[in-house]
């Protein structure tokens, strides 16, 4: 079954010469971006703090969106380099560098587009309730 394509392909274009990628691979990239965006609002979610997942599902300009995700990623980033959990046993993920930045360039090609794939990282962020988190909190009791 054929994946539906999450931008248009004018958006695509633009955002492959924006990041120097082939305009066939700006979909996987996206979705990539998303998955991983969502896995670090995921942690906040199973930590019963929904203000970053709400705020970006609800957002209408690009501006709460990179606003939100600076908070995000800096109270992930802090609490995981001083080795603290976000509640009991959640720890934080930091998303990648690159899915940011490709999930903000989106919203400057594509304002619309844009804020529909945050909402997408959302949902995608919610759903991963349980096993996610009990997957989670096995590997960490693996390490010790």
């Amino acid at each position: 079954m054929k994946k539906m394509p999450l931008i248009s392909q004018v958006v695509s274009e633009k955002l492959a010469k924006m990041l120097n990628l082939p305009p066939e691979n700006v979909e996987n990239e996206i979705r990539e971006a998303v998955e991983d965006v969502a896995k670090m609002l995921s942690r906040f979610i199973w930590a019963r703090q929904y203000s970053f997942a709400d705020r970006i599902a609800n957002a209408a300009g690009k501006e709460t969106v990179s606003t939100t995700l600076y908070e995000a990623l800096r109270i992930s980033k802090s609490t995981l380099d001083a080795g603290q959990t976000l509640d009991e046993n959640v720890r934080p993920y930091v998303a990648k560098e690159e899915s940011v930045k490709l999930l903000l360039n989106l919203l400057d090609v594509d304002l619309v587009s844009g804020l529909e794939i945050m909402r997408r990282a959302t949902v995608l962020a919610l759903s991963w309730r349980g096993s996610e988190k009990e997957s989670s909190e096995r590997e960490e009791g693996d390490k010790s």
